[in-house]
């Protein structure tokens, strides 16, 4: 929480992408057994790990595809109780 209490003193947001990467292919095996791919699963969550674990307000808006048409985000990240703020950010996207 300090170093984001440093990031905050300097800004309202941080801002990063949603995801790490755009969503991956589902197995077929995976889809009967339920199976995790924690190296995917890793980088899809990279970004919101720290917000969650702190209780730090985001909200993420759709910004574009990738090349295979898969939808990009753009997560805004606030202070505590910065909800308004966040908000106001993404109705301005």
């Amino acid at each position: 929480m300090q170093i984001h209490n440093k990031i905050f003193a300097k800004a309202d947001v941080i801002v990063t992408p949603t995801t790490g990467m755009t969503a991956y292919s589902i197995t077929k095996n995976a889809l009967k057994t339920g199976e995790l791919d924690y190296v995917n699963g890793g980088t899809i969550i990279r970004y919101q790990i720290a917000g969650n674990f702190l209780g730090l307000p985001a909200i993420t808006v759709p910004v574009g595809y990738d090349k295979a048409g898969l939808p990009i985000g753009l997560q805004f990240i606030g202070k505590p109780w910065s909800e308004p703020t966040l908000m106001h950010l993404a109705f301005a996207m």
